[in-house]
């Protein structure tokens, strides 16, 4: 019987997911669960919007309200968001950073406290009006999610950092209603690597958020784009030189939020003060215009529609970017990713008016606004790709696809030469200084090490061999000191000559010389010792020799390649 069924059960026991395919698993939880984080605090700012101004939609609300409220409502709103940030400071005792650095630093731990404090922070500016993007949070909250289920299951610090890029596209896809854009951003500008090994997990986890959002809410474009004639030449000409203008405008409005950060940094007044200064500001100018309220979504999907004299336009787009400067500057939690957009679709339509003086109606205002946001987008991000697909799948409108194809690599290489930086430099400056030598074998410990001890049975030695699919099984004495290992090829020669499934491994198969490593150890010297050893694991021991665990040449690799990317 059992050799009638043998056949099968190895058959099954084959088939047992590898550790790749265990990550492209916990990336599809970590979709769900990063879609309903985003949800929630989603509906949370939808909530409290109708709750204290009656209506959807802050620039409806800033133009439904008197001059004096319009005036107080964000100053106040700063007030409690600095109040929050003042106390999270005094509780938290790790550094937490904003969701790109905790994607990419330390050993993938978020604070808990420190992420739901920052969203509240967030969720009292954004409501109040603040001029900033609501998906800061809405990443932060997703990549929350993916942090606390890797550290539940233990997982190494390559594999938990890998997790929570994972939910940090999910929070982004789900933000935005971009599954590719989501994945491609966290791929393209925070682990800067399009490896198969990165990108899938990451295409995984933003399919799961996405059919999660369905689910829930309906799927949608983000933005009402109406269908436009194929352009002709004048039209592609344009959209090169409005591609060129983005490259020149990226780095001065970079520029404009340096400099609002630091003459506002040098504020020497409490935290709260300081946000509700900021606040204030951008009360000031939304008594003349109140659609610098909010992260500008309203404004943009109008603009988007076309109809808007220039005279407006340029009016909204001065104020919007004082408004931005003015609310970043303070030091208010949020987006920045949103306001870019507002930015570059204004500054294109603005564009597309004046140019229509020259060229009659050669480019729609429509497609001017899209290849705008765009190319904006692109020269402030450094990431052409992630922005040509993420207007594709916001508006759903493939006639722009290949002129925004020209701006944004237009815009990139200009904007490349006047400003190095992107917008997210001091994420990835303090990426850079995760510098690998630091890291150690015990940054990535597994503890699921496949072991057996010195009077197991070849029945239990092959169980575990089938079971674990390695090459060696480790073996430990009683008190887990490792005593070598029996290689699955020397077992297989035995399980061919006829034995006694139950009697003891033989003596002669252990081989005691075999690599291994120490908890402290750096990387650098982990990998020379892999460069001696074809196989894919090796045992961490203590300095008494008990075994700790195992460390994959996977993981080692994912980590380095994390670091050598940005060098």
């Amino acid at each position: 019987m059992r050799k009638l069924f043998e056949p099968a059960l190895l058959l099954l026991l084959r088939l047992r997911p590898t550790d790749w395919q265990r990550t492209l698993a916990w990336a599809a939880v970590v979709g769900v669960t990063g879609a309903l984080s985003t949800l929630g605090f989603r509906a949370c700012l939808v909530g409290m919007e109708r709750l204290l101004y009656g209506t959807d939609g802050l620039v409806r609300a800033a133009e439904s309200l008197p001059w004096w409220l319009r005036l107080a409502a964000p100053a106040l709103g700063g007030l409690l968001a600095g109040a929050v940030l003042a106390w999270e400071g005094r509780q938290a005792h790790a550094p937490h950073g904003d969701y790109m650095e905790a994607v990419v630093l330390g050993r993938g731990e978020l604070g808990t406290r420190s992420s739901l404090l920052r969203a509240l922070s967030s969720l009292c500016t954004v409501v109040s009006g603040g001029a900033i993007g609501r998906e800061g949070p809405m990443v932060q909250l997703a990549a929350l999610t993916g942090s606390v289920l890797a550290v539940w299951r233990g997982m190494p610090v390559a594999r938990r950092r890998l997790l929570v890029a994972c939910a940090a596209a999910a929070g982004l896809t789900t933000a935005y209603g971009t599954p590719i854009a989501g994945a491609l951003f966290v791929a393209e500008i925070v682990l800067q690597s399009l490896s198969t090994d990165t990108l899938a997990p990451l295409l995984i986890s933003s399919v799961t958020a996405h059919l999660t959002m369905a689910g829930l809410t309906g799927s949608h474009s983000l933005y009402r784009m109406p269908e436009v004639a194929e352009l002709g030449g004048p039209a592609y000409f344009l959209c090169g030189l409005l591609g060129l203008l983005a490259g020149l405008g990226a780095p001065l409005y970079l520029w404009l939020l340096d400099r609002a950060k630091t003459v506002l940094g040098r504020w020497q007044i409490a935290r709260p003060w300081k946000l509700a200064g900021g606040g204030l500001l951008v009360g000031l100018l939304s008594l003349q215009a109140p659609q610098v309220w909010g992260n500008g979504f309203s404004v943009v999907d109008s603009v988007l529609q076309g109809g808007w004299p220039w005279q407006a336009l340029l009016l909204v787009l001065l104020f919007k970017v004082a408004a931005v400067a003015a609310t970043t500057g303070s030091g208010a939690v949020g987006g920045i990713f949103t306001p870019t957009l507002f930015v570059g679709a204004v500054s294109g339509a603005l564009f597309t008016v004046l140019a229509g003086m020259v060229f009659p109606a050669a480019l729609p205002m429509q497609v001017g606004a899209a290849i705008g946001m765009g190319a904006f987008l692109a020269a402030s991000t450094h990431a052409p790709l992630t922005s040509l697909l993420m207007i594709f799948e916001m508006t759903e409108n493939y006639r722009v696809v290949a002129p925004l194809m020209l701006a944004c690599v237009l815009a990139v290489s200009l904007s490349r030469l006047l400003r190095p930086d992107s917008v997210y430099a001091s994420s990835q400056r303090a990426r850079a200084a995760a510098d690998p030598r630091l890291a150690s074998a015990g940054d990535l410990l597994r503890t699921d090490s496949c072991t057996v001890g010195p009077g197991a049975s070849i029945a239990d030695v092959e169980q575990r061999l089938l079971e674990s699919r390695w090459r060696h099984v480790y073996v430990l004495d009683a008190e887990r000191h490792f005593q070598g290992v029996i290689p699955l090829h020397e077992l297989a020669k035995r399980l061919k000559a006829p034995h006694d499934p139950a009697a003891p491994w033989p003596a002669d198969l252990l081989q005691p010389r075999f690599p291994s490593l120490s908890e402290d150890m750096p990387l650098w010297e982990v990998l020379q010792v892999f460069e001696s050893h074809p196989g894919e694991r090796l045992p961490v021991l203590d300095a008494a020799g008990r075994l700790l665990g195992h460390v994959t040449k996977t993981d080692l690799v994912l980590m380095l390649r994390e670091q050598l990317a940005i060098s």
